[in-house]
């Protein structure tokens, strides 16, 4: 006569799944990169009286913010598309893309800048809907709170339109691609997205840490408390990445705030 084995029971199907451990080496790699690149930036930060740092600080940031974001990506499984920095096929992964652009032909760069143009369209309509949503109670709230003596003046910079390009390529796209691009998606390795958020699926912890971060990074840089307040729109702007898989809105977003603050206090303040 057979003998069969008792079975073990199949878990009720009610049981809620194990939680996940963190992917260790993705946080170590994240706040490593993040240590170091902090460190540089605070002694940039500390020499920017040197002639070769008095006018151009921002701009050598802006590169090693960038830099960072795509080698570090392009480490990765996925690369750059993966970490949302492919911005329509202008970044991609630098080890496949720099042998082409060695010996690519203007025709090459315009070809690419032409495939881009859709997603550049689409990134920068979803900008404006967000700012057409954001805007409005960011003025009252901006009112209420400095409670203006006089009223609004329109006292734009000198040359208005390059400060809004400097504010998207100098200052929103290293910006975004390094907080937004690659170590909030390097944070989500190791905590995964669970939650929707108005139709972004987020993960809380990588998003309220790329926040906090941000916010750090630009109090240690200037040791002004009021600084740590940038959490509230790396908030905003990772929300964004992450309901539209990429950084190319968030950019947009990105410097549209800065505008929009630097209007605000030379016609309020």
């Amino acid at each position: 006569m057979d003998v069969i084995a008792p079975q073990p029971e199949p878990p009720p199907a009610n049981r809620a799944p194990e939680a996940r451990m963190p992917d260790r080496a993705a946080l170590h790699e994240a706040f490593s990169v993040y240590a170091g690149v902090s460190a540089i930036t605070w002694l940039l930060s500390r020499f920017q009286s040197l002639p070769v740092l008095r006018s151009h600080l921002h701009l050598v940031v802006g590169m090693l913010f960038l830099v960072t974001a795509l080698r570090c990506a392009e480490r990765l499984p996925g690369g750059a598309e993966r970490y949302g920095l492919a911005l329509g096929g202008l970044l991609g992964d630098v080890r496949e893309g720099s042998a082409a652009r060695a010996g690519g032909t203007l025709s090459d760069l315009l070809s690419s800048l032409r495939a881009a143009v859709p997603s550049f369209l689409a990134e920068l309509g979803a900008a404006a809907l967000v700012c057409a949503l954001i805007f409005p109670p960011f003025v009252l709230g901006f009112y209420f709170w400095h409670s203006p003596v006089r009223p609004f003046e329109w006292l734009p910079d000198q040359d208005l339109a390059a400060y809004a390009l400097t504010q998207v390529i100098v200052v929103g796209l290293p910006e975004e691609a390094l907080f937004r691009g690659y170590l909030q998606g390097r944070l989500e390795d190791a905590w995964p997205a669970r939650v929707r958020i108005l139709g972004a699926h987020v993960s809380l912890p990588a998003w309220l840490t790329q926040a906090a971060l941000f916010g750090l990074l630009h109090f240690v840089v200037d040791y002004n408390p009021a600084r740590l307040a940038v959490f509230f729109p790396a908030l905003l702007f990772g929300w964004v990445r992450s309901l539209r898989g990429g950084v190319g809105a968030a950019i947009f977003v990105h410097a549209a705030c800065n505008l929009l603050s630097d209007l605000l206090i030379r016609g309020w303040l």
